[in-house]
């Protein structure tokens, strides 16, 4: 099987603009992306420049963008490829500095994970009855025990610590690509991970308070690029809506979008409606709406600024009832 690898190039210390090169391979239909690769620098160019090492899917280090998507190149095989696309283009991750070929720079990345603080802050206490006696180095050390139940979070209903920090869903984030300050998906997945971990003993809830400022949590607009390109099956989305629903039920709630949240809801359970005005005002007050005076008037102009007044619904007892339901739940 003849199929064509078309490279992106680029070595800063000689080149003064990116470029693409093509390579011919005869292959195997099933071999991976990182195989052929590997076959062009072993035999055909060896200054060809990527990331491997485990080849297994596990370590995340040969994640690049492949025909356009953010992929494990020892994952990805070259046949299907070559059925959708003809070709095999191969070119580093997004929103990432090149160093060189397919290599990128990960100090970014790396560096938004460190700023959620992903470890354990401190050990949570027990009850005295719920503890057990360890020896270490001739030395009793007293260790709370947990039950299985509180590990729910962390296993049955939370597939985060699967991370392999390939970094497919960074690379895949649209708010990133707007806004370099971002913490992006992959932090704000382990920022839960930890949050729900029952070991953890965040006493001031300082990580949540923190992940609540601009650039965290609630500057994500739930694309789900990142749970459709993770080659782990992950969905750091739907982390990022629970730690929505934390910061709401511990009042952290000083961020416009937990504020846009509590508006919608309220306006919701008084009429049954999205009272539009109301809401905008809930979430940056009426100083706020000063800076958006101009698109107001055009609105108006259009016919397009929605009543002040709105009636009740049909069915408001059934939503009244309904955000009641939700009230038990919580407690």
């Amino acid at each position: 099987m003849e199929f064509t690898v078309r490279s992106y190039r680029f070595n800063p210390e000689v080149d003064k603009q990116p470029y693409y090169k093509d390579y011919i391979l005869n292959g195997f239909p099933s071999m991976t992306v990182l195989n052929a690769l590997m076959k062009i620098k072993s035999e055909t160019d060896g200054s060809l420049t990527f990331r491997r090492s485990c080849r297994s899917a596990i370590c995340g280090s040969c994640a690049m963008k492949i025909n356009g998507i953010s992929k494990l190149a020892c994952k990805t095989q070259v046949n299907s490829e070559i059925t959708k696309f003809g070709i095999i283009k191969v070119e580093p991750l997004g929103n990432l500095p090149v160093v060189r070929d397919l290599v990128v720079e990960q100090e970014s990345f790396f560096g938004k994970i460190n700023e959620i603080k992903p470890y354990l802050l401190g050990i949570r206490e027990n009850s005295p009855d719920e503890k057990f006696h360890v020896l270490k180095d001739g030395e009793k050390i007293t260790q709370p025990v947990f039950h299985k139940s509180e590990f729910k979070a962390l296993t049955g209903n939370n597939d985060t610590p699967n991370c392999i920090l390939c970094e497919c869903c960074f690379s895949e984030c649209g708010t990133e690509v707007v806004n370099k300050k971002y913490l992006g998906p992959a932090a704000l997945a382990k920022l839960y991970r930890y949050i729900e971990d029952p070991r953890d003993n965040d006493r001031d809830g300082s990580r949540l308070v923190n992940a609540s400022k601009p650039n965290g949590i609630w500057d994500c607009v739930h694309c789900q690029a990142c749970e459709q390109f993770c080659p782990k099956s992950i969905s750091p989305v739907k982390s990022i809506v629970k730690l929505h629903e934390k910061a709401i039920k511990n009042s952290i709630t000083f961020s416009k979008g937990a504020k846009h949240i509590i508006g919608i809801a309220n306006s919701i359970n008084k009429t049954g409606r999205l009272n539009e005005v109301k809401v905008a005002i809930d979430t940056v007050g009426l100083l706020g709406l000063m800076n958006d005076l101009p698109v107001v008037f055009r609105a108006s102009l259009k016919g397009k600024i929605p009543s002040l007044k709105l009636k009740l619904i049909k069915d408001m007892d059934d939503i009244r009832l309904a955000f009641k339901e939700l009230d038990r739940e919580e407690e």
